[in-house]
Order: structure tokens, then sequence, then C-alpha cells
């Protein structure tokens, strides 16, 4: 039997059609080398082939042996989890008091929202987990060059302004600092796979996004920024002697950024932002300005027992931002709990799934979601429960809200993208 045959035989038995080429170019591979060592043992080209493909076994056996180590796998934990949030999510929404903010009760068109919301998050994973993400790695730069037209565009063109950010909006489509981060995060995975681009050069096509996100200005989303750049840069390809290195410039420029901000909180900034930050320091000197949320907040928390409570305080943003404060004085902290556990989960998850890949595209880009997915639910719980400042971090597939919906389905996908191909192999035997 011709190897050509034999190996079509093989690959009829794989239903995924992805992972096909995969296994025939693995396949090749081992019989060119065993047909070399046939060979030199002093048989015909024809023979050394039959040989190899005798030692092979039956056709039938490989074939559904490599479909079962090739299928695409599907991690069920981490869907779960992320359905039980979506699910979970809807309960601020109906429990909220719109009256005070809005004028009327709009539960409805929240919920409807809501609905059209999580199908488009959904169909977004689903397509993200479905495409191969090797395909994109050859696009870093181009991604990377999108990002910045995307942060000029809504820097210099916007044509909506919400709480001071501004943005960019196109239909239901709201295009704002939040929307560049999954572009510049592939990117970035990109930059520190292909070993194209030394560390200062690196260092410049981080510092020229962090400007333009310093002027919108978004602090969240300039700190996330800075968060998994480095995190990038510290599993990257480089040495330890340069990872040293850049990392002792980038303190020194942490060091004069606080020096500059402490100068700018006395000389520079605006009374009302001042205010906002001595009254997260101080609460009780601004009950009524800038420190009565924070309060709010604390008293809604204080007031909810572990399941809920019957006088429910009225906030502002109950289904954004304080979705989780929301939801704790609604069902009490047994659900709020279950909440942050699930949210928790999915961290872990994520990062077992990292810990055993070797180092590859696929695997920077699950450290950088994870890393996203990680910040974003660590800030937004200790925010809400007054460790850390109140900014507009939204809380993982809870707070209301299509722009951070999308964006978290962008990295589940993602790496449901890259857990869905982890058993492919490429042709030098490095798993992907």
């Amino acid at each position: 039997m011709p190897s050509k045959k034999f190996l079509q035989q093989v690959t009829s038995f794989i239903r995924s059609k992805e992972a096909r080429g995969y296994v025939e170019e693995e396949l090749q591979q081992h019989l060119a080398h065993a047909k070399k060592a046939w060979i030199t043992k002093g048989y015909s080209d024809k023979e050394a082939e039959q040989k190899a493909i005798a030692e092979m076994g039956s056709a039938t056996q490989l074939g559904k042996a490599m479909d079962k180590i090739h299928r695409p796998k599907w991690d069920f934990w981490l869907i779960g989890a992320v359905l039980l949030l979506i699910a979970a999510s809807f309960i601020p929404i109906l429990t909220a008091d719109y009256t005070v903010q809005f004028g009327q009760d709009i539960t409805s068109f929240f919920v409807e929202r809501k609905i059209i919301h999580t199908l488009v998050a959904l169909i977004t994973i689903a397509t993200i987990m479905y495409v191969d993400y090797r395909k994109i790695e050859r696009f870093s730069t181009v991604i990377y060059a999108v990002a910045l037209l995307l942060l000029v565009m809504i820097l210099y063109m916007p044509n909506r302004s919400i709480q001071g950010e501004a943005m960019l909006a196109i239909g239901p489509i709201r295009m704002q600092a939040w929307t560049v981060l999954p572009l510049l995060l592939v990117a970035f995975v990109g930059f520190f796979t292909k070993r194209k681009w030394n560390s200062w050069q690196l260092l410049g096509l981080f510092i020229l996004p962090l400007y333009f996100f310093m002027l919108l200005p978004n602090l969240a989303v300039t700190l996330l920024y800075i968060v998994v750049v480095a995190v990038l840069f510290c599993f990257s390809y480089f040495s330890r002697r340069v990872k040293r290195n850049v990392l002792l410039v980038v303190t020194g420029m942490g060091v004069a950024g606080l020096g500059s901000f402490i100068y700018a909180y006395h000389h520079l900034l605006a009374p009302y932002q001042t205010a906002r930050i001595a009254a997260f320091l101080q609460p009780e000197l601004y009950a009524e300005t800038e420190g009565y949320l924070i309060l709010q907040l604390k008293a809604a928390l204080a007031a909810a027992g572990w399941f809920g409570t019957e006088t429910m305080y009225t906030l502002p943003d109950a289904h954004t931002d304080y979705a989780l404060v929301q939801l704790i004085q609604a069902y009490g902290y047994a659900a709020g709990s279950v909440v942050i556990v699930a949210i928790l989960a999915i961290s872990l998850r994520i990062l077992w799934i990292v810990r055993t890949m070797p180092q590859s595209f696929g695997k920077l880009l699950v450290i950088a979601s994870v890393t996203i997915y990680s910040f974003q639910s660590l800030y937004s719980i200790l925010m809400v429960i007054g460790l850390l400042p109140l900014t507009g971090i939204p809380l993982p597939f809870i707070s209301y809200g299509l722009t951070p919906l999308l964006l978290n389905a962008i990295l589940i996908g993602l790496v449901l993208s890259v857990y869905r191909r982890k058993g492919y192999a490429r042709g030098r035997g490095v798993m992907v």
C-alpha cells in the first residue's frame, strides 16, 4: 500500500477537519524517519516504505486512536461557570429601583437589552472558539496599527461622552478605551512570540498606546494595559538580564510618575478630582458630596444578611458598576459568595489550563486573557467593599453593558479557542 493511500485511510477516521492536516504532517515525518532507517539496513526504497507502513499497524486502529487524541476539546467547567455568571447578572437588573435615577420603572427595557447583549456575547464566544487563533499571529503589527487608529479616533473624533469619557458611537456599538484592549492584547502576544523586536523597541510600542490612554483619560484601562503588558513581558522569551534592565527602567518611570501625580494633586488637578481622592481616604468628611456613594455602599453591605435584606438601599448604577452590591442586597452574602467563587474559579481554571502549555503564541494569549479578566474581577470586588477607589471597572459577566460583556466574551472565546486545539501538534512536535 502506498504511503499516501495509508495516510488517507488513517485521516478518514479523524472527525475534525482542522486536525487532519496536523495528523497527516506528523505521520509523514514518522514514516520518513522509519523509511530512512530501513533503507540504511539495505532495503530498497519501495520495500523500506512498506516496512515503515507495517510498523504503523492497522490504519483503522491508528485512525481511531488519532481521532481520540486530536479531538477538539470543550472545557465544560469554564463554559458552565460563565453561563452561571450570565444568569446571575439578571438579578441586579430585576431587583434595582430605577425610579430614583430615571424617574420611572424601566426594568423591562434593561431586561430586553440584557437578553440581546447576552445573545451577542454567546455568539462571540462560540465564533472565536471555532476560529483557529494561530491564524492571527502573523497580523500582530496590523492589529497594533488598528488599535492605535481607534485610540486616535476616540481621542480626537468622539461623538459621545459619558461621565467625561470620550467615545465613538456607531449604532449600538460604543468604541471607547475598553474596546482597544483586546486588540492590543493580541498584538503584544504576537510581539512577545515572534522574537522580532528587541526590548527597547517593544518599550516604545508600549509607551505610545499608554500615552493615548492617559490623554483620554481612563485610569482603569491605563492600569489594566500596564499590568497586561508587564505580565506578558515577564513570561516572554527575553533573558533575565534584559527583564531586569527593563524592569529598572519601568520602575524609574513609575517613581517619576508617582512624583508627577503627587505634584499634580497639589498643583494641577481640579478641585473635584482632589476631592474624590480625599473622599476615598476619609469618606465621612465628604458625606454629602464625593463620599456619599462610598458610604451608601458600605451601609448597603452592612445591612445585608446571609440571605438579603427587606429594605434595600437605592444605589445609582446598581445594575452596572455596583451590581455585586445590589445582588448581595437582594439575595444576601450567600448568593454573593457563590458569584465571587464562580468569578475566581474561572481565573483558577484558566491558570490550570495554562500551567502545562509550552511557550507559544497560544500560551501567552491565555496568560494575557486571564490577566485582564482577573484584574477586572479583583479590582471590582475590592472596589465595592471600599479597599480601592471607585472607578468604572465592571465586574465580568455581571455588570450591565454591551462593551464590557463583549470584552470578556472575547477573552473567554480566545481561551476556549486555545484549549480546543491544545491536542494539536505542529510538525516539530510542539503542542500549541
